[in-house]
């Protein structure tokens, strides 16, 4: 992932060649960089500066636009982009379409000489740019590798099942949005830990107590490590660039 794309919640797909939005899964060509962060992300107040912006997109050698035709009628999921696992496709043409509504009215404007099918082909499926309503093309979706049915799996597992009860229930309007920096709202963190008691979040990460030994030998390791790793860092870092250039609360 490109740095300056990274700080604008942007990566690169290689396959496609086009930068790819991570917060909403869209595919976007240079031009449209701006107006998509601007006009669909803009409570998230990202600034861009162009000539980096310009230096990355030639680094990466981006194209302006993809023909889904090169694709093979059906690929492999692209990482990045949104994936639709139950959309519909049309029994007399190749083509796909997102709601059962959508497709019936396809079916009434293309093939109004056939009959209505009584059912329709459930398909996998992604678009390029789902906010511009862009054609949708069938896709494998990525195979998930199978849980372990051990006890601390099972036990992670409901507790994970805990936390997003909890997120799901958050008044996320409680947290001012300009407060949160570009970073936060791609990965969220203020939303997962928002429900909790943050004095409880504290308590689980303090230094181990004497009896604690091994715990005791760790956490030295760790402070070590991080000393060290606080020295090694320069100070024109991506992290201090990120500090930089997060935009300021109004």
């Amino acid at each position: 992932m490109h740095p300056y794309l990274a700080t604008l919640g942007l990566c690169f797909n290689t396959f496609l060649s086009l930068v790819i939005c991570l917060e909403c899964g869209s595919a976007i060509n240079g031009k449209s960089i701006e107006p998509h962060l601007h006009n669909i992300h803009k409570e998230h107040g990202i600034r861009i500066e162009h000539i980096k912006l310009k230096k990355a997109l030639s680094d990466l050698q981006a194209k302006d636009s993809f023909d889904l035709a090169t694709l093979p009628s059906i690929c492999p999921q692209i990482e990045g982009l949104k994936l639709c696992p139950d959309a519909y496709l049309c029994t007399y043409c190749p083509h796909i379409l997102g709601t059962l509504f959508s497709i019936k009215k396809h079916h009434l404007t293309t093939h109004s000489n056939y009959p209505m099918p009584p059912s329709w082909s459930r398909v996998a499926a992604q678009q390029l740019h789902h906010h511009n309503f862009t054609p949708y093309f069938q896709v494998v979706p990525t195979k998930v590798a199978p849980e372990n049915d051990d006890a601390s799996t099972r036990f992670f597992l409901s507790l994970n099942n805990d936390r997003q009860k909890a997120v799901a229930n958050y008044d996320i309007s409680k947290i001012d949005p300009r407060q949160v920096s570009i970073w936060l709202n791609i990965t969220k963190w203020h939303v997962l830990i928002a429900p909790y008691d943050h004095k409880h979040l504290l308590s689980l990460v303090q230094m181990p107590t004497k009896s604690e030994t091994i715990l005791e030998i760790l956490a030295k390791a760790v402070d070590c490590y991080v000393h060290k790793a606080d020295h090694a860092m320069d100070t024109l870092s991506n992290l201090a660039l990120r500090i930089i250039n997060s935009p300021e609360p109004l």
